[in-house]
């Protein structure tokens, strides 16, 4: 049996849609020649039927699925506010207990003896002893650098001063009174 191009099932439609010559007579084209044309114009017109339906159908079904991810996007951008609010509070939080924290330790330099003060802040780092300073009032400053080892009030003092920035390793200095 020769192959045929396409299937007879698809033939059928080909058949009852070609016309007869007449009773009995011959049709004038072959089945074989008739059915390209007949399924073609037959698939042509089916898919021009369902090709707006199914553009629709799945422009709506994206449709869809943009709207479940701008939901989760809304969600986690949602989420992510409260954690920054959240964040926001816990840092302005912390920078309320370090103001604190710096004011308890300014009270306590300024209310100690000029000599005790140089003693220890000799022995601190040097960005802790800057700031301390630095916040304790002029008078006391002064009378706490003037306690200290030279060279040492002489770094603290350019440090505080802005001509010399913090080193990035401490330099501790005690006094030797």
């Amino acid at each position: 049996m020769p192959s045929q191009p396409f299937p007879t099932l698809f033939l059928l439609p080909a058949l009852l849609l070609a016309p007869a010559s007449g009773a009995g007579a011959a049709p004038t084209q072959t089945p074989a020649t008739a059915a390209p044309a007949a399924l073609t114009s037959d698939a042509a017109s089916y898919c021009a039927a369902i090709r707006d339906p199914a553009a629709e159908a799945r422009f709506a079904w994206q449709a869809n699925q943009l709207k479940g991810l701008e939901a989760k996007l809304t969600e986690t951008l949602k989420r992510l506010e409260e954690r920054k609010a959240e964040l926001q509070m816990l840092t302005d939080q912390r920078a309320a207990e370090v103001k604190q924290a710096e004011a308890r330790m300014t009270d306590i330099f300024a209310r100690m003896r000029p000599d005790a003060a140089a003693l220890q802040l000799s022995a601190m780092d040097q960005s802790v002893a800057v700031a301390v300073l630095s916040k304790l009032p002029p008078r006391a400053a002064s009378a706490v650098l003037n306690e200290m080892e030279a060279s040492r009030a002489a770094q603290l003092a350019e440090v505080m001063g802005g001509r010399r920035s913090l080193p990035t390793s401490s330099s501790t200095g005690v006094q030797t009174r």
